[in-house]
């Protein structure tokens, strides 16, 4: 969805709402896992007091049983099983005989209901029951035989009420627990997250004064976090290259308007002047030849300007194709020889070799070289074009004796309206675009151009890759 400048899109979020919210809802998590942990550990930990309380009462009702002697001693003396458990609320006693019969009975519970262990569960082990009248409770029974061979049932209940009661409470205290854990998480998680975020508004702001005329600012993050000094560098390299890119498109816009305007005050004057008064059919002939040359001029900078941007946007789709790179020079070498001629200049030819090009693009990148070559070759000397193959590229050289290029223009050659003879400049044969077409070419073709130069000898050198490229 596009957004207006300055307005925030409607699928927009916070971050910092969206990191409070995480670590809420992971303080959630981690306490309720807690709580549940320690809920469990104190419910296993009541339980297994129960069971040893039953356990213990139990050994000590046993030898209670075999001290009253028989089941009628058991019946009609039973407080001395009462009287012990009137310190142990909560704890239900029951008795039976070998036929079932209930002999004694001990609860506080009117309605409390106690009846035989079922078969499936073992002696002197608790488990957990459900007595009528009592509820949830842990249970546990042992078969004892009295001294008047008689065999009895002793079983005993403990009510988990009261551990049901504690648990509940404990259950409430860990849920208020884990929702105040969370909140004070939450306003801790939004204060850390807000001051950590603050570099970033820092950056946003700093990259938010950077405008055209001041591109040389840089964002500053000395003293930052590192994850963010990350950024900071590729903003401040990303500004580097649009610095780079508004300089050069500045000083191309400034070079254009100079180099079109020659060639237009140039038609213009003349026509004036020509027309100031009345001339002859030969000097009006001689006006149209020369505002056609200038009209060519213009046209031909301005083909070159269009194949530069287009090669700019990759919008310049090339056919690659295997060519004989020794016929494609000799064939352009003849092209010239013309030219040369008139230079009082010859070439040489010498190599051999396969590569993978545009067979246009590359006819164009080596006329432009050949030309330039001839421009700035002595008379009586020879342009050579010569042919290299290696492991990885396949290099074309095309060097000329003439005057040498300083280092400082070496450097500067392929930029867009650069000359190194700055007296050329607005000359009708130079518009200082045919190295910058070269360069993009072989960028096209993902190889480069580089450039060599010595006292008296030029070498411009193309280096294709051997790979096709895609």
């Amino acid at each position: 969805m596009t957004t207006v400048a300055g307005r925030r899109s409607p699928r927009s979020y916070s971050l910092l709402k969206r990191l409070t919210l995480a670590f809420s809802a992971a303080a959630i998590v981690v306490f309720a896992l807690t709580g549940a942990f320690l809920y469990n550990a104190l419910s296993t930990e009541l339980q297994r007091r129960d069971d040893i309380e039953i356990t213990g009462k139990l050994s000590q009702f046993l030898q209670l049983a075999r001290d009253a002697g028989s089941t009628r001693a058991l019946r009609d003396n039973p407080s001395v099983f009462h009287e012990v458990l009137l310190s142990h609320p909560g704890v239900y006693l029951a008795i039976f005989d070998r036929q079932g019969t209930l002999l004694l009975q001990h609860s506080d519970e009117p309605s409390a209901n106690l009846w035989l262990a079922p078969a499936a569960h073992r002696a002197n082990e608790p488990y957990t029951c459900g007595p009528a009248g009592i509820g949830p409770s842990r249970c546990v029974f042992a078969d004892e035989t009295l001294p008047s061979g008689e065999s009895v049932h002793v079983l005993l209940v403990r009510a988990a009420a009261e551990r049901q009661s504690l648990l509940e409470s404990y259950r409430i205290d860990i849920w208020l627990a884990v929702a105040v854990g969370a909140a004070l998480v939450g306003a801790l998680g939004y204060a850390v997250a807000r001051r950590g975020f603050s570099p970033v508004k820092s950056i946003g702001r700093q990259t938010s004064r950077i405008e055209a005329h001041n591109l040389s600012e840089r964002l500053d993050i000395q003293g930052g976090p590192i994850e963010l000094q990350d950024i900071a560098f590729s903003v401040n390299r990303m500004l580097d290259r649009l610095e780079r890119a508004f300089v050069r498109l500045s000083q191309f816009s400034s070079d254009l308007a100079h180099d079109m305007r020659t060639p237009l005050a140039n038609v213009i004057s003349s026509s004036q002047i020509t027309l100031s008064r009345p001339r002859t059919t030969d000097e009006y002939e001689a006006l149209i030849d020369s505002n056609i040359e200038e009209c060519e001029r213009l046209q031909r900078m301005i083909e070159s300007m269009l194949f530069l941007a287009r090669t700019d946007n990759a919008q310049q789709h090339i056919k690659m194709v295997e060519l004989d790179a020794e016929s494609e020079l000799r064939r352009l070498a003849s092209y010239f020889q013309g030219l040369a001629e008139e230079a009082g200049v010859h070439f040489v030819v010498q190599g051999n070799a396969r590569l993978f090009a545009d067979a246009t693009l590359l006819r164009r990148a080596v006329s432009n070289l050949i030309s330039n070559a001839l421009d700035h070759a002595f008379a009586g000397t020879a342009v050579e074009l010569s042919l290299y193959d290696s492991p990885k590229y396949v290099a074309i050289e095309v060097a000329n004796h003439g005057p040498a290029i300083p280092q400082e223009h070496a450097d500067r050659i392929f930029e867009r309206f650069y000359r190194v003879d700055a007296a050329r400049h607005g000359s009708a044969r130079n518009a200082g675009l045919g190295l910058a077409i070269v360069k993009s070419i072989m960028e096209l073709h993902r190889g480069k151009v580089d450039v060599a130069s010595s006292a008296d000898r030029t070498t411009f050198t193309l280096y294709f890759r051997r790979e096709i490229a895609v």
